[in-house]
């Protein structure tokens, strides 16, 4: 009787969510599976002459023989890990001051807060045009102005650029997470660290920051997932150069299918990527875990 009553407690409920459940699971998982199929096979999107063939794990094997690809792999790590350490960092120190009694509090949230909104493709002609350009932009004004030669960022720095766009573009989103768990510390626990005579380095690092892991390993996750997609900045700002070493794993996609035409092959690498993305997902899941653990 107790089993049949548990069956029939929530029947509108389960009515509304399976749908949404098999729309969500069909959204998500399809397109992956497809692409796993894709990357089992031989085609050239440019030659339908050639015909599409199974190659089975060939396209694997290629990047994973290659020595361009762990150059590649090696640079995406690099640039997207400086940029996740800064975001964090900042992100953090910036949620603090917002957290505080600073003077036009609802202009700086919405000052700090307003690249996240931005569109990334925006974003990188906006400051490739607009502030960097060496003739008509900021940069060639103020240097015309000095009588000095305009420096070339997106020729000369491209890799210090283009991890100051994304954080530029996304330390505003970990501000936001950040800032709703410094919020979300009871004001008993911070009184009481008052008390008993913490100054602010202890107020800021052993009291706020335990307090807020969830809320870190929630922003790191995200902000890892957004700067593994992330290709609007680079398309827009230095197209991959020089040469390539501003190539993500994103951007080595976009070639491999766009320049290359070769589907199995952009596939294949889509896959690898997900897999590089989960494996650093559950790696930061269980960094912060143990951390946590430390100051239980």
């Amino acid at each position: 009787m107790n089993n049949n009553s548990k069956t029939k407690k929530y029947p509108i409920e389960r009515t509304f969510v399976a749908p949404a459940c098999i729309i969500v699971a069909v959204a998500t998982q399809i397109p992956f599976i497809l692409t796993i199929i894709f990357s089992a096979l031989r085609w050239n999107i440019l030659r339908p002459d050639q015909g599409i063939k199974f190659v089975g794990l060939k396209n694997f094997k290629y990047y994973l023989t290659d020595s361009e690809f762990y150059i590649i792999c090696l640079q995406t790590i690099v640039l997207i890990g400086s940029a996740l350490i800064l975001c964090m960092v900042f992100g953090y120190l910036i949620a603090l001051m917002l957290d505080c009694d600073v003077p036009a509090k609802t202009l700086s949230r919405t000052l700090i807060l307003s690249p996240f909104f931005v569109m990334t493709t925006t974003t990188g002609v906006l400051w490739k045009t607009t502030i960097l350009n060496t003739n008509y932009g900021w940069v060639g004004t103020i240097a015309d102005m000095l009588g000095i030669k305009a420096v070339d960022f997106v020729s000369y720095y491209s890799r210090p650029l283009l991890v100051f766009l994304f954080v530029w573009q996304w330390m505003p989103f970990f501000v936001l997470v950040l800032l709703g768990g410094l919020q979300g510390i009871p004001e008993e626990v911070l009184e009481r660290a008052n008390l008993d005579g913490c100054n602010w380095f202890e107020m800021t690092f052993k009291i706020k920051l335990p307090m807020i892991f969830n809320h870190m390993q929630v922003a790191l996750m995200l902000g890892l997932i957004f700067l593994v997609k992330e290709f609007g900045l680079i398309l827009t700002t230095t197209s991959g150069g020089p040469g390539q070493k501003t190539y993500t794993l994103t951007y080595y996609i976009y070639k491999a299918l766009f320049s290359g035409s070769n589907v199995g092959r952009a596939a294949s690498l889509s896959v690898i990527t997900v897999v590089v993305t989960l494996t650093a997902i559950n790696l930061i899941f269980r960094a912060i875990k143990k951390r946590r653990e430390l100051y239980q």
